[in-house]
Formats: structure tokens, sequence, C-alpha cells
């Protein structure tokens, strides 16, 4: 797995999303690991470009979940810290599952047990 190139030293990946979100017009998939918040986009068929964005849980400083849409619900989460504001979109229940996985990290940043636990389904 290509992500595995950017973990640090005994930095475990908690989640990850099998759904894409959309951040700034370009396409990401989402890891939750140990220290931080990934987002880890490629492009390209032949030679593949990689794109990599984190962000510290210790630097998030507020968190908000909204849904938006009738028909077509998708989910925006938004988040701010000491960067300045991201906003991701993405299939409603994947991000209201992300919401509260990123939740849990910046309430508790050292949890005990995996975030893969029925709560975050």
């Amino acid at each position: 797995m290509p992500i595995e190139n950017y973990l640090l030293p005994g930095e475990k990946i908690l989640f990850w999303s099998d759904f894409q979100v959309t951040h700034q017009e370009a396409k990401y998939k989402i890891y939750i690991t140990s220290l931080r918040l990934v987002l880890f986009g490629e492009s390209g068929l032949v030679f593949k470009k990689e794109d990599i964005i984190t962000e510290g849980f210790r630097q998030i400083t507020a968190l908000q979940f909204t849904e938006q849409g009738t028909i077509n619900k998708r989910g925006i989460l938004k988040f701010a810290s000491t960067k300045g504001e991201v906003l991701l979109e993405g299939p409603v229940n994947g991000m209201r599952g992300l919401f509260k996985a990123i939740q849990k990290q910046t309430i508790d940043p050292y949890p005990s047990n995996s975030l893969n636990d029925l709560d975050y389904e």
C-alpha cells in the first residue's frame, strides 16, 4: 500500500475510508493514524503522482459536520486548525463515520482500543 511509504516509525493506521473525499477539487482517500489525519491522493494511469496532506490531531481546534442536498445527499466535514480551515466533501454516511473517528482522536489522541468499533459504522 503506497500510504505506508509516508508513515512515521511506529505510526499505525487506525481508520481508512473506502470512499474518496473532495478537497479543493482534488480526490483523496482518508487515513486516520495514531498520530495524524492523512489525505492521500493518486493521479495518472502510467506514471502515478502522489499527493499527501497531513494534519496533526493536536492542531485541530474545531470540527463541524453538515449534510447537503435532498436526493443526492453529501456530507460536508469542516475543521479548523492552526494552519487554517479545511473543507472535505463525500458520501453522507462515510463522512459521518469520518467525523466520529476524527472527533474520537481529537478527544482522546491515544485510544486504548481500535477505531473499527461498531460506533464508527
